[in-house]
Parts: structure tokens; sequence; C-alpha cells
């Protein structure tokens, strides 16, 4: 029952992530929804939900975004082991250190999303770049709380 409600979940930030209301939007910058979520899920459940949850979140953002597609998909499912061995190593009981995991998982997609970008031929300016890079996950970082509450509710 608790992964149907993941599965909703899943679907319900991927709608919120393609409708987000433009006066929400943070200089041309949406969030990454789902890529937040991946993390939590990481900490709330064992791994191999969040595993597949990883690449369900990442799998349906490919479906919908304009880019390369795989990349997403493969990019959630190696963050999401990445975070189960990070979280092992040390304590993420403190919430500001999941937010700090959330900030530099992001960080870390978004630059390889951008430099896939380059690699494909697109031209990018450094200040489109690093605000993609930065502001995106900042954004993503500044709603991962409200992710966490809804997961860790779904979870228990």
């Amino acid at each position: 029952m608790k992964n149907l409600f993941f599965l909703f979940t899943v679907l319900i930030l991927a709608t919120l992530e393609l409708n987000w209301p433009i006066f929400l939007n943070f200089f041309y910058c949406k969030p990454d929804l789902l890529l937040v979520f991946m993390v939590v899920v990481v900490f709330c459940t064992d791994f191999k939900t969040a595993l597949i949850f990883g690449i369900l979140a990442g799998l349906v953002k490919d479906l919908f975004s304009p880019g390369v597609s795989a990349v997403n998909t493969i990019g959630f499912s190696v963050w999401s082991y990445a975070v189960y061995l990070f979280s092992r190593q040390i304590s993420t009981d403190e919430s500001y250190v999941r937010l700090a995991v959330v900030l530099a998982v992001g960080l870390l997609h978004n630059f390889i999303i951008g430099l896939q970008s380059i690699g494909a031929g697109n031209i990018l300016s450094w200040g489109v770049f690093l605000r993609n890079l930065i502001i995106v996950s900042v954004y993503s970082m500044s709603l991962a709380p409200l992710i966490f509450k809804l997961t860790k509710r779904i979870a228990s």
C-alpha cells in the first residue's frame, strides 16, 4: 500500500513540476521536485524501494523532458545508490544534513545535465549554465522540507 502512495506521489510531483506556476518561477527556473523526492525516499525507505522509485522518477522526468533520453533515469539511479552509501557512513538524523545532501545531489545532477547539454551541441553561456546549476539546486533545496514531510508521512 505504501508503494502505491509513493507511485501517486511521483505522478503528482511530475505533474506539479510540469505545470509549475509562472509566478513561482525564480529567474525562469523551476525546482527539481522529482530529484528531491528520490533523495527523500532513500532516507525514508530501504534501498530496493528507493532504487525502484528513483528509476521510476527518472523515467517519468525523461518522458516529459525535451533533452536526451535516459539521462535522468541513469542519473537518479546512480544518485540513489550514492546517497544510500553516503547515508550509511554518516548520521542523517539532522534536517540540515539532509538538506545539504539534497543540495549536493542537485548541484552534481545539474552540472552533469549542463555538461551533457553542451556536449550535445547546445550553446550555453556561462551565465545560463551557472543559473541552471545554482538557482535550480537552491530552489529545490528550499522546497525539500515540504517533500520530506510528505514522504515521511507516507512512509510511516
